[in-house]
């Protein structure tokens, strides 16, 4: 094949996938500033500095864009989750590596948390059932976990659980963004309070 059509299709999608991360972000960004009602695909595409057609070009519509933004999210935390069961971890030893896991992605990217804490408190958006579902896996497996090691009181129910470690997590970290706009980084001292007041609740 003729070099030139080989480098003219690399650099294709070299652009292409610059294109699709500008999407990513400016759909966080606006889903951010906006809540998801507010956030439309024409407002996305403009931001994202892509024609509209491009944007449904790749996407049904603005659900399905946010949905698979979710998507990645959530798939970062059930390929760690998987990890550390895997490697044997007990389950304080999850739930701590879990809750720093947030804190580490609330200093490298805010936005995906940001992103998280709107859409779950958002009425306007229904989280995906697949989402939903892989949640509740890895929640369940960690309450099994926690009865077994006596190391979770027996009346915290799955719900529970989610509560206290995912809402009160994300809760906890934009809590702090409110209340100091100017936070540049959350600190150790942080994640060890939080994980003081997770504790307190588990047992």
């Amino acid at each position: 094949m003729n070099v030139h059509l080989l480098m003219s299709k690399y650099m294709a999608r070299i652009t292409d996938q610059k294109k699709i991360e500008r999407l990513k972000q400016s759909t966080m960004k606006l889903v951010v500033e906006r809540g998801f009602g507010g956030a439309s695909a024409t407002l996305i595409a403009k931001d994202a500095r892509v024609a509209s057609g491009y944007f449904y070009m790749h996407y049904k519509g603005k659900y399905e864009m946010v949905d698979s933004l979710l998507q990645e999210v959530f798939q970062e935390l059930v390929t760690r989750f998987t990890e550390l069961l895997a490697e044997g971890h007990s389950f304080s030893e999850i739930i701590e590596t879990m809750i720093r896991f947030f804190f580490g992605m609330a200093n490298s990217e805010p936005i995906k948390v940001k992103f998280l804490y709107v859409l779950t408190n958002d009425y306007s958006f229904v989280i995906d059932k697949d989402i939903k579902e892989n949640t509740y896996s890895i929640i369940r497996k960690l309450k099994e976990m926690g009865y077994a090691s006596a190391e979770l009181d027996r009346e915290i129910t799955e719900d529970d659980l989610f509560l206290i470690l995912f809402m009160n997590t994300i809760q906890f970290i934009n809590q702090r963004y409110k209340n100091a706009p100017k936070i540049s980084r959350f600190i150790k001292k942080d994640e060890d309070h939080l994980l003081y007041l997770i504790n307190k609740m588990l047992k």
